[in-house]
């Protein structure tokens, strides 16, 4: 359906998504399904554009966020990424009318402010499988949570002063309410936050004038350049009412090159609100600054105080917070924001993305945020050994029809055409298979962490650089693990869905369990793990049916590994001290592992041939 010629609308771009999604009419859906499809297409077509690292990019994973059926405890879609809880309850109302609309239920919006609390019992509680298995992952002492309840119904008297009053609080967890925000939106909301998503893919130009502050006996800014003339920065003071403006006017498209954006009100954000406006003066002090890129900058000459700057398509890489944050505290009290100097630096970059000119962008992104917690998986996608895996994947044979599409970079493109391999989903796939889970050795920045000793460097590097690509030999071993847990996965959420054994909780433990199983059966017999799984890295073995000798294989090695997690489990629990979420993360761990492998392996020498990758036909 053509919207142009009017104002983007939520429930229209919803409808025409989901019936693009599912090829098949909207109108022939139920109200549950609908709510459903709605949540995921305000995180997927809303939330992510604006914000990239709040989802995972690989399709299945996406899939895996929603809700589905009996046990969803009042959510339809949760994700977990670097640190950031999202979660959505979403309400369909399939009136346009707002007087023929339901009406909105205020003990559901209630139960939804008090869902903090059930997910985190949720072993007291019967959840769904995708839901149980993102609440035990969850941190929480430490993550952040944005929990929105969208809604075309009509609202209910108060509710958005309800609303405005936060989470429910927990009384173990006296500052959950300081990392967490709570966002009710209705029909109008969301059509603003539609509207500002769709308005950062406007190519239309944006001039925007910046007027610093007086410097009395010096210019208003500072102007460096390099040697050649090709780059240059401006540094100086603007108003923080200036900057919350800025904002209001041109929303998120402010923030078009930030991989981040705003990751919600912390306690941080708080911090910077109040002090803007309690102590207006000593902001600049307290505050790091901003720094932005534009792709043209220069003086205003129709300015006669010569303090203003003219930035063509300029876009905050650093100090989304701090944009954000002087927004709200405007809203509050504007009179403050006027004392209110921000330090700025503006950075000039090409309009045309080169090559070249795509690797400045990634870097002044990355070391311009080094001091948040941004996902290092982006600033490696454009690494040439991710792009010859991207070119090696489709390279490979079609599987049912569909090419393969190795994901180095995240992006919200889709194809029901291919195979989608995420980036994130093989590099930690193939590190917990091989050493381990990332959590025990300290989260996904060690995956991703190039310098010496990093689990990045371990697998593409060969100890001082990182390889430009891999050698085949390489290449087809990696491949090989990658189709061997992407079954053995199948294998583990059956398992999950039919014990609820809380030892095979994750799958990152699982697939370092299936890889052990395999090394000691090779190991055993004096044989080599590697040229098997080679042999595996066709991926035409993948459509065979559940019986054939690779997948039987398989499944022999994968109800070793649940036996060894199993068995690991039932010991350490007895420990004094024990801890469930701990124990994922402990090196203590994989030694036990081991161990069960080892130690369940030697009655079932008799059968060792039978644990044996056989070559596909």
């Amino acid at each position: 359906m053509n919207h142009e010629g009017r104002k983007a609308l939520f429930r229209d771009h919803f409808r025409d998504c989901v019936e693009e999604m599912l090829g098949e009419r909207f109108d022939s859906l139920n109200e549950v399904t609908r709510s459903r499809y709605m949540a995921r297409f305000f995180a997927e077509r809303v939330l992510r554009p604006k914000n990239p690292t709040l989802l995972p990019f690989a399709e299945e994973e996406i899939e895996g966020c929603v809700v589905d059926g009996k046990g969803d405890q009042g959510v339809d879609f949760i994700a977990r990424e670097d640190g950031v809880v999202l979660v959505i309850q979403a309400k369909y109302s399939g009136m346009k009318k707002q007087s023929k609309r339901q009406h909105e239920d205020p003990d559901a919006f209630e139960a939804f402010r008090n869902v903090l609390s059930r997910l985190r019992n949720y072993r007291e509680f019967d959840m769904s499988e995708s839901l149980r298995e993102t609440v035990a992952d969850i941190d929480w002492e430490n993550d952040h949570f944005q929990l929105y309840y969208i809604t075309l119904r009509v609202l209910a008297a108060n509710q958005e002063k309800i609303a405005a009053t936060g989470i429910t609080p927990l009384t173990d967890l006296p500052d959950l309410a300081e990392r967490s925000e709570l966002y009710l939106l209705d029909e109008t909301k969301l059509n603003i936050e539609l509207r500002d998503t769709l308005s950062l893919d406007s190519e239309e130009s944006r001039e925007m004038k910046l007027l610093f502050t007086e410097n009395q006996g010096s210019p208003p800014w500072i102007r460096l350049a390099d040697d050649i003339g090709e780059r240059s920065c401006y540094i100086g003071r603007i108003s923080g009412a200036q900057l919350a403006e800025l904002f209001n006017q041109h929303k998120s498209c402010l923030f078009n090159l930030n991989i981040r954006n705003y990751i919600g009100d912390n306690a941080t954000n708080k911090t910077i609100r109040s002090t803007a406006i309690e102590s207006p003066t000593e902001f600049f002090f307290f505050n790091n600054g901003i720094s932005a890129l534009a792709t043209r900058i220069e003086p205003d000459s129709t300015d006669k105080t010569g303090r203003t700057l003219l930035c063509q398509q300029l876009s905050v890489v650093n100090g989304a917070q701090t944009v954000r944050s002087l927004h709200k505290a405007h809203k509050e009290d504007s009179n403050a924001l006027r004392n209110v100097q921000v330090l700025i630096r503006i950075t000039g970059f090409h309009a045309k993305k080169t090559e070249e000119a795509q690797e400045f962008l990634d870097n002044v992104t990355k070391y311009n945020n080094t001091q948040n917690s941004i996902r290092l998986s982006d600033f490696r996608s454009n690494d040439k050994v991710q792009c010859d895996l991207r070119r090696r994947f489709e390279g490979l044979p079609s599987v049912n029809g569909r090419k393969f599409f190795y994901r180095n970079k995240r992006s919200a493109e889709r194809s029901s055409h291919r195979n989608p391999i995420a980036m994130e989903d093989f590099v930690k796939t193939l590190y917990a298979f091989l050493y381990g889970p990332d959590d025990v050795y300290g989260g996904t920045g060690h995956v991703f962490d190039a310098t010496k000793g990093g689990g990045y460097a371990k697998l593409f590097g060969d100890g001082m650089v990182i390889l430009p690509s891999l050698d085949n030999g390489t290449f087809e071993y990696y491949a090989g693990i990658w189709f061997v847990c992407s079954y053995g996965k199948e294998l583990w959420r059956e398992k999950v869905r039919s014990s609820k054994d809380s030892a095979l909780e994750r799958r990152w433990m699982f697939f370092y369990s299936l890889g052990e199983a395999m090394r000691a059966a090779y190991s055993s017999r004096g044989e080599d793990l590697v040229p098997a799984l080679r042999a595996l890295s066709n991926p035409v073995w993948t459509i065979d049916v559940a019986d054939g000798p690779v997948k039987k294989a398989i499944g022999r090695f994968a109800r070793l590994a649940f036996k060894a997690l199993s068995d690991a489990y039932r010991f350490s629990v007895q420990k004094e001290g024990f801890k469930h979420r701990n124990w994922f993360r402990a090196s203590a761990t994989l030694t036990l592992v081991s161990e069960e492998i080892q130690r369940s392996w030697d009655p079932l020498s008799e059968h060792a041939d039978e644990y044996v990758l056989p070559k596909p036909k």
